[in-house]
Order: C-alpha cells, then structure tokens, then sequence
C-alpha cells in the first residue's frame, strides 16, 4: 500500500520542483536576453521589488522576495516589508551572473529552512500583510510565486525566440 502523502511532505516535494523550474527557465537565459525588456517605464507596485519588464527583473524581484521571507521559517515568524529590503545587499540589478548566483543561493536556503520543519510548524501563525496565516499556507503561496515567474520567463523566451525569426 502507497504511504499516505501528507501537506508537509507534499509543499516540500512542490517547493522543490517548482524552484527547479524556475532556475532551469532563468538558466537558459544569456545576460543580453536577461536584459533585453528593461524600461523605466515599468510601473511599480507595493510587492514589485526588482521588476522592470526583464527576466533580470523577474528573478531579482522572486529572490528579494524569498530573502525578506526567511524570517517567516524562524521560531518566532515576522514578515519583513517591501521597504525593509536592502538593494545594498544584493547584486545590481544589471548584473545578469549576480543575480541568477543569488537566486540559487537564496533559494537553496529557502528549501532548506523549508526540509527542516516539522508537521506541527506548518500549522504555526506568520504575520502576512495584514493578518496572520498558517505557515503551509504562506508555503503555498511562494510555491505559485515560483511557477508564476517561471512561467513568465519562458514566455518572453518565447518571445526572444520569435523575434529571431
């Protein structure tokens, strides 16, 4: 009989994959195609930290957002704020190499604070924007967050492609 699959077991084993899409799309990616759709025209948003219409930009925005998120694993949650993130501590925004490097540092760390939790974590309060949730439910959410972007790079690669033509 298969062993029954529990919602840790499982946000761990989507976590992982999803992550691993999301870095083989931004892997396949040279810096001039990271770069091609920057504008300063891009219009900001509360949770948009990092975009600029680029695949740069995208997973600048996915790593700051994993790096101000870590504090949610901690035993004593808090949710840092799109204003507490510090561009001083991460690579520049135009720094292709950097910036993937800090993709996978921070999501390899992001992955392991997830593997360390217990069953009984998941249920645990974090503060989120304006009301607590339990933690497999914050979990959840950046497993779509993950998705979501990589799914956005393989769109404009399709389009970097197209335009070749």
């Amino acid at each position: 009989m298969p062993e029954t699959l529990t919602l840790p077991t499982y946000l761990k084993q989507r976590a992982k994959r999803n992550f691993a899409y999301l870095l083989r799309e931004a892997e396949a990616v040279s810096p001039a195609e990271a770069l091609r759709f920057v504008t300063d025209k891009w219009e900001t948003h509360r949770w948009g930290i990092g975009q600029n219409g680029s695949i740069a930009g995208i997973v600048y925005h996915v790593a700051a957002w994993k790096s101000l998120s870590l504090s949610l694993f901690e035993a004593e949650p808090r949710m840092q704020a799109t204003e507490d993130f510090d561009p001083t501590a991460a690579p520049s925004p135009n720094d292709w190499e950097g910036v993937l490097h800090w993709l996978r540092e921070v999501g390899e760390q992001w992955i392991t604070e997830l593997e360390r939790l217990e069953p009984a974590d998941f249920e645990r309060l974090c503060p989120w924007d304006t009301k607590p949730i339990p933690l497999w439910e914050f979990v959840t959410e950046f497993i779509e967050h993950d998705v979501q972007h990589a799914a956005q790079i393989e769109y404009l690669r399709q389009r970097l492609l197209a335009e070749k033509i």
